[in-house]
């Protein structure tokens, strides 16, 4: 027999400790999505003297195309880290993070296919 007594944990202490774990495995979306959002954000800064005075930002259905004033393009900049925390705030299911980190980087990829149609 064992000089020490074994440890009996709980189905919600196995949990628990599984959980710990996992956060400590985790990848650091949320230092990837700001660090992605301000680099993405000095590029707009760095392109933003070369596009035009309007840039599109809508497409319609019947191939109309709405457009909105340049400085816009700094709001579409920052949003993926908006979208990342209101997402990552609202589903507590997904404790992974890659989710919001999924559509924070979708937002990102349009941002920058908006910007490029603009230049032409």
């Amino acid at each position: 027999m064992s000089r020490y007594p074994q440890r009996k944990y709980t189905k919600k202490k196995d949990r628990e400790i599984e959980i710990m774990k996992n956060k400590q495995a985790a990848i650091p979306f949320d230092k990837i999505i700001i660090t992605a959002t301000v680099l993405s954000f000095i590029a707009t800064i760095l392109i933003f003297p070369s596009l035009p005075d309007v840039i599109p930002y809508h497409w319609g259905i019947n191939g109309s195309v709405k457009t909105i004033e340049k400085w816009f393009a700094f709001i579409t900049a920052l949003l993926p880290v908006i979208i990342y925390y209101a997402v990552k705030l609202r589903s507590k299911k997904d404790q992974s993070g890659k989710s919001p980190f999924v559509i924070s980087l979708l937002v990102m990829a349009i941002h920058w296919i908006i910007i490029f149609i603009a230049k032409g």
